[in-house]
């Protein structure tokens, strides 16, 4: 679901998601992820009873601790553009951008670079798009998850203590530890090719169309005026 989407939040009308997390936060710190998902829930008209939420200081260490993963890149990125932190207030513009590259191919990423990857937004060609950014995304969770599962991480008591400290510090998570016990159970024997993924568009066909607000803010909004036909992709995707 891309961030531009508009949906409607209580109290504040129709707004981009990227949008709930921080007024749910103003109001009640610590309350952003239950409020994400309770708005996604009605937006798709299923329930979302969990929600994990990640920062980046997180995520990179999680993937540092397994010791990088391997991820398949479609495409070449160059992006020549991408922030860095710490100079956005730079008097010399061009200083407070870096040049990325990452080569077509498998390539072996640590946390740091991984967190670039999936959050380019200024990239060349097909990757400048906030949709090729969600692909990418969900590329990097599924290659988490497969370094997770190779590494027999059961085995490995020092690396699960190490996990948890930074799960601690940096996830929010609505999930009981039994539950997340549980879920682990269910997905560490998924194949891969079983998982189906979907990124909603803006391209022919796809189910989103470009739009600017009266204030002259990009949005994106359903095709159809309503989110019936995202519906019908949630609750039929399987």
């Amino acid at each position: 679901l891309p961030r531009d989407l508009i949906v409607p939040i209580e109290g504040y009308g129709f707004r981009k998601i990227n949008n709930i997390n921080a007024f749910a936060e103003s109001e009640q710190p610590g309350s952003g992820g239950l409020a994400v998902s309770q708005a996604l829930s009605r937006v798709l008209d299923m329930p979302i009873d969990y929600y994990l939420r990640a920062d980046f200081v997180g995520f990179v260490k999680i993937i540092d601790e397994l010791g990088g993963i391997e991820v398949e890149v479609a495409n070449t990125l160059d992006d020549t553009r991408y922030p860095i932190d710490g100079r956005e207030e730079d008097p010399n513009y061009d200083s407070r951008f870096e040049y990325l590259h990452i080569e077509q191919g498998w390539q072996k990423m640590d946390g740091e670079l991984a967190l670039k990857y999936v959050r380019s937004r200024h990239a060349g060609g097909v990757e400048g798009s906030d949709f090729a950014r969600s692909r990418r995304q969900q590329k990097v969770l599924q290659a988490v998850k497969d370094k997770v599962l190779n590494l027999r991480i059961l085995f490995k008591p020092r690396l699960i203590n190490n996990l948890l400290e930074t799960l601690q510090e940096h996830v929010a998570t609505n999930l009981k530890v039994w539950e997340a016990v549980k879920l682990w159970g269910i997905i560490k024997d998924t194949n891969a090719d079983k998982v189906i993924t979907k990124v909603l568009d803006n391209t022919n066909g796809g189910l989103l169309v470009d739009a600017v607000t009266p204030e002259g803010a990009y949005i994106l909004q359903p095709r159809n005026g309503d989110y019936a036909e995202i519906q019908y992709l949630a609750q039929n995707i399987f």
